[in-house]
């Protein structure tokens, strides 16, 4: 039963008994001590319900908050741990660029190089100038050799 329907009941008993009016009592102190207890005890049981239910619902919505905020620190957790990797990755790309701009700078550098010794069209790679000597049945062409420290391939 909940604490309306209490409430209810216990008015309805209070309205009856007011409009049926019983036959006179007889003044018996013991039954009136008796009557007042119980009242008070049923008083007493209807509070400690009430204050249980009220206790519980603060109990829920303190749950309920501390789980949104629990949501809310997770979040900004999440997002902050976001924002450093993104920061690592602008850092790792920057340094990719940094890489790429020397090589590029040390491809110019070797054009450059070969430019000023004046090998152009007629420079030929390492293996193929073999392949070719061979072909030709021309032995006597100087090859150039580079050493990675790899041997002879």
């Amino acid at each position: 039963m909940t604490i309306k329907q209490g409430l209810a009941a216990l008015a309805m008993t209070g309205t009856l008994a007011l409009a049926f009016p019983a036959a006179p009592a007889q003044a018996n102190g013991a039954a009136s001590t008796r009557n007042i207890i119980l009242l008070g005890a049923a008083a007493t049981y209807f509070i400690i319900q009430h204050n249980r239910k009220v206790h519980e619902r603060y109990a829920a919505d303190a749950q309920r908050q501390a789980a949104l905020e629990q949501e809310n620190n997770n979040a900004w957790a999440a997002y902050h741990q976001e924002q450093r990797a993104y920061h690592e990755e602008v850092s790792v790309n920057q340094e990719l660029k940094k890489e790429v701009a020397y090589q590029h700078n040390v491809v110019e550098q070797q054009r450059r190089q070969l430019a000023a010794m004046n090998v152009h069209k007629n420079f030929i790679a390492p293996g193929a100038a073999v392949a070719a000597s061979n072909a030709h049945g021309t032995g006597d062409r100087q090859v150039a050799m580079a050493s990675y420290g790899w041997g002879q391939i």
